[in-house]
C-alpha cells in the first residue's frame, strides 16, 4: 500500500484549485486609516494596513515608516490619541449596511 503522504492529491489542474481556495480563504484583510481634515472639508489616506489573523502591518502612505499592531483597532487608538480624526476602512469586506466603512471612535 503507497504512502498517502506520497500520493498526489488530484490532477494538477484540481490541486492548483485546491491551492488558490486555501490562498482566498487565508488570505489577509486590507483596510486603510484614512484621515479627515476640517469638517468633512477633505480627506486622505494616513495609512494602510493588512490584517492577519494574529496581528496586523502598517505602512504609512508615501513614508518608510511601518508598524506592527495587535489589530487594525489598537492602530486607529494609538494614531486618533495625537488629535488625529482617523476612521478604519475596511476594504476587501464591504457590509450591504456600511458600504465597507468601519468608524471607530476615539473613546475606545
Amino acid at each position: 500500500m503507497p504512502d498517502p503522504v506520497s500520493v498526489p492529491l488530484g490532477t494538477p489542474e484540481e490541486f492548483h484549485l485546491m491551492l488558490v481556495d486555501l490562498a482566498n480563504e487565508f488570505a489577509p484583510r486590507r483596510f486603510a486609516l484614512c484621515e479627515e481634515y476640517g469638517d468633512r472639508r477633505d480627506g486622505g489616506v494616513f495609512a494602510w494596513g493588512v490584517a492577519f489573523p494574529d496581528s496586523v502591518l502598517l505602512r504609512r502612505d508615501g513614508r518608510a515608516s511601518a508598524g506592527h499592531f495587535t489589530d487594525a483597532e489598537s492602530a486607529l487608538r494609538l494614531f486618533t490619541r495625537t488629535g488625529r480624526r482617523l476612521r478604519l476602512i475596511w476594504i476587501d469586506t464591504p457590509t450591504p449596511v456600511d458600504h465597507g466603512v468601519a468608524v471607530a471612535s476615539n473613546q475606545q
